[in-house]
C-alpha cells in the first residue's frame, strides 16, 4: 500500500498544526507525470526559522517510474515558492519500498511569516520531476502530519492532514486500450489490448481483462464455456502471426449469466499469463490480439464502458487486494447505439442492447409507451407529470386505481412545455385532482361562496353535510386508516359552503348553511317558526338529521325557510310571503290580509328591506 506522510518537526514552535492539506496539480493526473504539489498548513504558536518541515511523500520519485530510482536534490535544489522564505531538499526512496521513504526537507528561512495560525503554503514546482509511481487515494489515512519541539522526529505525534487529493493511475498499467473487429454484437469479433507496463512483470503474473457482457457462447441465449490456459488464440499486435503471442498465454472464464435484452455476463474476464522465461521490462509498450471466431459481445456497448477495465495480478502474492484496477482510457463502440436518435439530445442514457432511450426524468419515462413507440424516443421533448390513472384498463381487482401514467389519464401532454392540459373537470399539475363545482375564473371554487376540501378532509370538518356524530363516522379516532385512506381520497373534492350563522349539532347550530347546493350557488332564505302550529319546527333536539348520520342536540336548531308561509327564491334568499304573512321571513300574520283574502291564498308579497 502506498502512503503519503507529512511529518513536521518545528524545533522552535509553541504551538500545534491546526490544519494542514495537500494536494496535487493539475487534479486526476495520470501517474509518472510531473506533478505540482502544494502543502498548506498553519500552527497556533507560529514559525520561526531554522523549523523544518518534513514531508513524507510514499509512492513520489524523481526518476522515470521504470523500476530505477531518480535522484536526491541537496538542501536550495528543489524549485519552490515562496523562495524567500523555504528551502527545500528531495531525498529519494528504494526502489524495494515502492519509493514509500521518499520525503521533502523544507526548512523554514529568515524571512517566513511568524504570526500565530497564519496559513503557510508551499509549493513545489512540476519542473522538479517529483512524480507518484502509482495512484493515490483522496484523503488517504496514510497522509499524516505532525509537530513537534524537538528534532526527535520518533517522539513527533501525527495527525492525519484534514484534505489530500487523489493521483488517479495504476502501479502496474498505463495507456490502456481496447478496440474490436468487427465491432458488432453477437459477432465474433478480433479484440486487441494494448497498454504500457508501469512496472516489470514476471513469469506466471497475471494481466486479467474484464469484458462484462461478451461470451464464448452464440449469444443467442445460450451462454459459452470457460477456455483453458494456453487454449486462447493469441497474436503479438506487431507481427500478427501465428496463433501464439510470445508475451501472454491466454485464459477465458466465462461470466454469468445471460439475461434476454441485456449485456449480461458480467463477469466475463480474459487472463493474460506472463510466459515462463518472459519478463516485460517496465516502459514496453504492449500489443496483443485475441484472434477472431473466439469471444462476442452480446450486445453492444459505448467506448469506453464503465465495467472495463484491467488488473495486474502478481504471482508471488495472487490474493493481494490492494492492486488497483486501470480504468479502460480509450475503445471504440460496439453497434450503433443511439446514434439514429440523436444519441438522446443530451437527456438521456443509450440502452446499447435495444438501440434505445432511457430518457432522464422530465424527458420521458416507460408510462410514455401508451402514447409513442419507446424505439423513436430521443429525449428532445418533455414529459409531463403523472399520477395514478382516472380510468385504467382493470385487469384485477384494484388495478386501474394502482397504474400511473402522463396527466393521470385525464389530460393532454403539451410536449414543448412539459405540462398537461386537462380535461374539462379535472385540474392539478397531473391532472389528479377532479375540480370543485362551481369553479370559475371569475369566482374560483364553489362559486365563490365556499371552502374546496378533499374527501378526506370533509371527513374531519364538522360543518360538511351530511352532518354526522364523530362515533357514526366511517373511521374511529384509533383506526389506522383514520381519518380516510380510500383511493380518491386526496382526489375528490367538494365544498363546504359558508354560512352567516353556525352550523352543526351542538346548542345554537343550525342543521344546514345558508349557502347550499353542489356548487354553493342556491342561498337559503331567512328561517323561522311556522306561525300557525303549535309546533316550534325550528327546534331540532333529538331530530335525525339529513342524510341519516346524527341526532341534533338540545337546542339545535332547524332551518325553515320563510317559516313554511312563503316561497323562497334560492338565487336571491328573499321569501315570498303567502297572503296573510309578511316579514323577511313571513313569520308575521298579518290579520287584515287574512280576513280580506279569506285565509291562506298564495299571492305573493315580497319582503321589504323594512321588514329585513
Amino acid at each position: 500500500m502506498k502512503m503519503l506522510l507529512l511529518w513536521v518537526v518545528l524545533p522552535g514552535c509553541s504551538g500545534d498544526l491546526s490544519w494542514s492539506s495537500v494536494s496535487f496539480s493539475p487534479r486526476h493526473r495520470k501517474n509518472c507525470q510531473a506533478t505540482q504539489i502544494a502543502l498548506r498548513f498553519a500552527v497556533e504558536g507560529g514559525i520561526q526559522a531554522n523549523d523544518v518541515v518534513y514531508l513524507y511523500l510514499g509512492g513520489f520519485t524523481s526518476g522515470d517510474c521504470a523500476n530505477e530510482a531518480g535522484s536526491t536534490y541537496s538542501s536550495g535544489d528543489v524549485l519552490l515558492w515562496p523562495r524567500g522564505d523555504w528551502e527545500g531538499a528531495w531525498a529519494e526512496g528504494t526502489v524495494a519500498n515502492e519509493y514509500r521513504d521518499s520525503y521533502l526537507t523544507l526548512t523554514a528561512q529568515k524571512g517566513v511569516q511568524k504570526a500565530t495560525n497564519y496559513l503557510h503554503t508551499i509549493t513545489i514546482d512540476p519542473s522538479n520531476n517529483l512524480r507518484p509511481n502509482c495512484g493515490i487515494v483522496g484523503n488517504s489515512t496514510h497522509i499524516r502530519i505532525a509537530a513537534s519541539a524537538s528534532n526527535d522526529t520518533a517522539a513527533a505525534m501525527t495527525r492525519r492532514v484534514n484534505v489530500s487529493d487523489a493521483v488517479e493511475g495504476s502501479c502496474y498499467l498505463t495507456d490502456t486500450e481496447l478496440s474490436f473487429r468487427p465491432a458488432v454484437p453477437k459477432v465474433p469479433s478480433k479484440i486487441e489490448i494494448s497498454f504500457v507496463s508501469a512496472q516489470t512483470l514476471h513469469a506466471n503474473d497475471r494481466v486479467a481483462v474484464r469484458l462484462s457482457g461478451w461470451t464464448s457462447g452464440k449469444a443467442f441465449g445460450s451462454p459459452g464455456a470457460n477456455i483453458g490456459v494456453g487454449q486462447v488464440e493469441l497474436q503479438d499486435g506487431d507481427t500478427l502471426a501465428g496463433n501464439i503471442s510470445k508475451y501472454f498465454r491466454g485464459e477465458w472464464r466465462e461470466g454469468c449469466c445471460y439475461e434476454q435484452h441485456k449485456a449480461g455476463f458480467v463477469n466475463s474476464t480474459l487472463y493474460l499469463h506472463v510466459r515462463r522465461g518472459v519478463a516485460i521490462i517496465a516502459g514496453t509498450t504492449v500489443n496483443v490480439v485475441v484472434k477472431d471466431g473466439q469471444l462476442r459481445p452480446q450486445c453492444g456497448m459505448p467506448g469506453p464502458y464503465d465495467p472495463a477495465h484491467i488488473r495486474v495480478i502478481v504471482a508471488e502474492n495472487t490474493t493481494r487486494s490492494d492492486v488497483p484496477a486501470t480504468p479502460i482510457e480509450t475503445a471504440n463502440a460496439i453497434g450503433d447505439g443511439c446514434a439514429r436518435l440523436s444519441s438522446c439530445s443530451g437527456y438521456g442514457k443509450c440502452d446499447h442492447c435495444l438501440n434505445r432511450c432511457d430518457c432522464d426524468v422530465g424527458f420521458g419515462a416507460p408510462f410514455e409507451a401508451a402514447y409513442r413507440q419507446l424505439e423513436d424516443w430521443t429525449c428532445a421533448e418533455f414529459s409531463c407529470p403523472i399520477g395514478p390513472t382516472w380510468g385504467g384498463m382493470p385487469l384485477v381487482d384494484g388495478y386501474a386505481h394502482s397504474r400511473y401514467s402522463e396527466c393521470s389519464g385525464a389530460g393532454l401532454c403539451q410536449r414543448k412545455s412539459g405540462t398537461c392540459k386537462c380535461y374539462i373537470g379535472f385540474e392539478g399539475p397531473a391532472c389528479e385532482r377532479r375540480e370543485c363545482p362551481g369553479t370559475s375564473a371569475e369566482t374560483g371554487p364553489c362559486s365563490g361562496h365556499g371552502i374546496c376540501a378533499s374527501m378526506r378532509d370533509l371527513a374531519m370538518i364538522d360543518r360538511a353535510l351530511p352532518l354526522s356524530s364523530y362515533e357514526n363516522r366511517p373511521y374511529s379516532f384509533t383506526a389506522s386508516e383514520f381519518p380516510s385512506h380510500a383511493w380518491d381520497a386526496t382526489r375528490l373534492f367538494g365544498c363546504v359552503c359558508d354560512s352567516s350563522w353556525p352550523v352543526g349539532l351542538e346548542s345554537g347550530e343550525w342543521n344546514t348553511p345558508e349557502w347550499f347546493g353542489p356548487d354553493c350557488s342556491l342561498r337559503h332564505c331567512p328561517s323561522g317558526n311556522d306561525p300557525l302550529t303549535a309546533v316550534d319546527e325550528t327546534d331540532c333536539s333529538n331530530t335525525t338529521t339529513r342524510g341519516g348520520r346524527a341526532v341534533g342536540n338540545n337546542a339545535s336548531v332547524c332551518h325553515v325557510d320563510c317559516s313554511n308561509r312563503g316561497l323562497c327564491d334560492y338565487e336571491t334568499g328573499l321569501c315570498s310571503c303567502f297572503a296573510g304573512f309578511s316579514g323577511s321571513n313571513c313569520d308575521t300574520i298579518d290579520v287584515l290580509s287574512l280576513g280580506a283574502g279569506g285565509g291562506g291564498g298564495a299571492a305573493a308579497a315580497t319582503s321589504s328591506s323594512e321588514d329585513e
